[in-house]
């Protein structure tokens, strides 16, 4: 309960140096999410010319093809993981994450044959506990908490000089999990710009159709949605969130698709 106790100082604080923080994002997070692109040549990786299930993926624009990097691991079905480690951005002050971040990922794709014409990228989020000793009830609520806490976005926008984002994938937890994955078309041998965004939401408001969260429907009642009631249950849970949580990475599976994107609405 001391925990929850010292939310409201934590609120303050964490909304103050957010303001600082999200004015380096913008600058200088674009193509930080993938820290192989720089280590390779550290650890002797071989990047090679080609192109792995019809595709080519580069993390800068004409950039080299990171699906072939040899040190991913593959799925069952062959698609290279690509694994990114949210504590790697370099803008987020001494590796720390906190509710309101937002960081762009840039993925920089090209269609290698002329029968692949759409892409489709799948993401699947883990986390590392900070205490390994955690009862399974413990995880078993953390795991509830953090996919509504932690979000992949399609789209960012601004309402009356807020930002906000649309479009949210679902994470998933088997490859052969059918789930909302970002789609979109392909040109055979034309590199097209895909971004992503990972946001930890700052408020439950942020939420796209927040009152349809399962979590949160103890608060519809015959008045409508208790917001206020809803927003304070959040916010306690930002503070377990950044007490028991010690590393998070997204787990991006890109792969190339024949037929069209409208066809895989």
């Amino acid at each position: 309960m001391e925990r929850f106790g010292r939310f409201f100082q934590e609120k303050i604080i964490l909304g103050t140096v957010m303001c600082i923080l999200l004015g380096v994002v913008l600058t200088t997070a674009t193509t930080a999410w993938y820290a192989i692109n720089n280590s390779a040549r550290t650890y002797g990786i071989e990047l090679k010319a080609g192109g792995t299930g019809g595709i080519k993926v580069a993390a800068v624009a004409g950039g080299v093809d990171i699906m072939l990097d040899e040190s991913l691991t593959l799925n069952e079905e062959g698609i290279p993981c690509l694994s990114i480690a949210l504590k790697d951005f370099e803008n987020i002050e001494s590796g720390k994450i906190a509710p309101g971040a937002y960081i762009p990922m840039d993925f920089y794709i090209t269609a290698l044959g002329q029968n692949i014409r759409s892409y489709a990228i799948k993401v699947q989020m883990e986390y590392k506990p900070a205490d390994e000793n955690i009862t399974p009830e413990q995880k078993s609520r953390i795991d509830e908490m953090i996919n509504d806490h932690i979000c992949v976005y399609q789209t960012m926008y601004e309402e009356e000089g807020i930002v906000k984002f649309s479009g949210p994938l679902t994470f998933y937890e088997e490859v052969t999990e059918d789930v909302e994955a970002a789609k979109g078309p392909l040109i055979f041998n034309q590199e097209v710009l895909v971004r992503l965004y990972w946001v930890w939401n700052y408020e439950l408001t942020d939420i796209p159709d927040y009152e349809k969260l399962e979590r949160f429907q103890r608060f519809q009642g015959p008045g409508g949605f208790d917001v206020r009631s809803a927003v304070r249950v959040y916010d306690e849970e930002d503070t377990v969130l950044g007490n028991y949580i010690d590393d998070i990475w997204m787990n991006v599976y890109i792969e190339g698709r024949m037929e069209g994107a409208a066809e895989n609405k």
